[in-house]
């Protein structure tokens, strides 16, 4: 593992549209307990995340139609289409079975492999056999002395612990996993690998000012006008004081990741079928994503991942109206005191939210405090405390399941927003 890689680093996040059809018979998304982290690319940029899959309680399935039923999370409902970006489905302890010779999977779905699935012989041709269905493959390294360098031309990619691995192999882009700080992320890259998963998100943003953007100003002061309930014809002069803020309103608007009946062609019908309370929900994540120009990109998708991934178990709590939204902008302020490099209460006290939310989101208190505790629960991957949230939300696995896939999905149709 001592060579520099040689493959371009152009090509290797570069994936064909993804199409996918759903399972052909439901499946029980809570017979496992997930995690997720994004990955992250040297540019900084997101380009995907890894879902780790933990056996949970109930009857076990073939992998073959838990992975199916997992993909097809993802679309269900038509809620999204497909995401674009890589995916890495790593089973931690659920074994690969005799069901995974006839599995397929779209070319940015990556399957992730333990190393002790090439133990034996007969592991080896069960891995050889997906191989050669075009199932893309990720090895997952614990020992490196054990890594056997014949067995790498299986796998696309290597994943191993950052801070443990060496150079990259030259015939497999390196995944580094769990980066603690930002000097992990640093240290990563400079021994050649391509991505992260996972990022310091305990950190300020590298270049973080301590103020808000021109552009989050221009946001919070629409979003004032809103909360005072402004005439339209007031919000409408203020978004065009502001060229670049209605274009991306409306290129968020007709984004994937919002279905509407009917395209949204201008700022006055973009608040005429939005309503006042849609619209603030809009501007919260348009004030994330206006600082895009940042080196914030990690936080800004993580935070969108868990604005929506909150206003989905809400809805699955049968929580409707004003109070989802709510959620929603939970979620999606979670991380901007990190976006922005200011204390939370400080920040929090320039803008005009709900008490309710502002207590989630500087004290970790009132009803909107479990669903980010179980958000975050879902990006740390400790399966007690996943299942100790979804209990406290009286929801069912397969509930939080479905509403993580829809949340990720929708997340990625933003990122040409992003």
């Amino acid at each position: 593992m001592g060579r520099a890689p040689t493959r371009p680093e152009s090509s290797v996040f570069e994936f064909p549209p993804a199409t996918r059809e759903g399972p052909a018979e439901p499946i029980d998304l809570g017979v496992v307990t997930p995690g997720w982290q994004p990955v992250i690319a040297r540019d900084k940029r997101p380009v995907g995340f890894r879902l780790v899959l933990r056996a949970g309680d109930g009857a076990s399935v073939p992998m073959a139609d838990l992975l199916d039923g997992l993909l097809g999370g993802f679309i269900a409902d038509d809620a999204t289409g497909f995401p674009h970006g890589l995916i890495v489905l790593a089973p931690v302890d659920l074994p690969l079975d005799d069901s995974m010779a006839a599995w397929s999977a779209p070319r940015n779905v990556l399957l992730e492999i333990d190393q002790d699935e090439l133990a034996d012989a007969v592991r080896l041709r069960r891995v050889q056999e997906i191989q050669r269905r075009g199932v893309r493959l990720v090895l997952r390294v614990s020992d490196g002395a054990r890594l056997a360098d014949a067995r790498l031309p299986l796998f696309q990619y290597v994943a191993m612990q950052a801070g443990t691995q060496g150079l990259a192999p030259r015939e497999c882009a390196l995944l580094a996993l769990g980066p603690g700080s930002s000097a992990g992320v640093s240290a990563a890259f400079k021994a050649g690998a391509h991505a992260v998963v996972g990022w310091p998100l305990g950190e300020a943003a590298q270049g973080a000012s301590g103020t808000l953007q021109p552009m989050q100003r221009a946001v919070l002061d629409l979003i004032r006008l809103v909360q005072a309930e402004a005439e339209n014809r007031d919000l409408e002069r203020a978004f065009r004081a502001e060229p670049m803020l209605s274009y991306m309103l409306l290129t968020l608007a007709n984004s994937p990741a919002f279905v509407r009946g009917r395209p949204i062609a201008s700022i006055a019908q973009a608040i005429q079928l939005l309503g006042y309370q849609r619209l603030v929900k809009w501007l919260v994540l348009l004030m994330v994503v206006a600082a895009k120009e940042t080196k914030a990109l990690p936080q800004i998708y993580t935070a969108v991942a868990r604005g929506f991934l909150m206003e989905n178990l809400a809805g699955a709590a049968g929580v409707r109206g004003r109070e989802r939204d709510e959620c929603f902008i939970v979620g999606v302020f979670s991380l901007l005191d990190k976006i922005v490099g200011r204390d939370a209460s400080q920040l929090f006290g320039e803008v005009p939210l709900p008490p309710a939310v502002v207590a989630a989101l500087v004290e970790r208190t009132g009803p909107f405090a479990r669903y980010l505790g179980l958000a975050l629960a879902l990006e740390g991957g400790d399966a007690g405390i996943v299942q100790a949230g979804t209990s406290a939300l009286q929801l069912s696995q397969g509930a939080v399941n479905q509403a993580l896939l829809q949340a990720l999905a929708a997340t990625d149709a933003l990122q040409s927003v992003v």
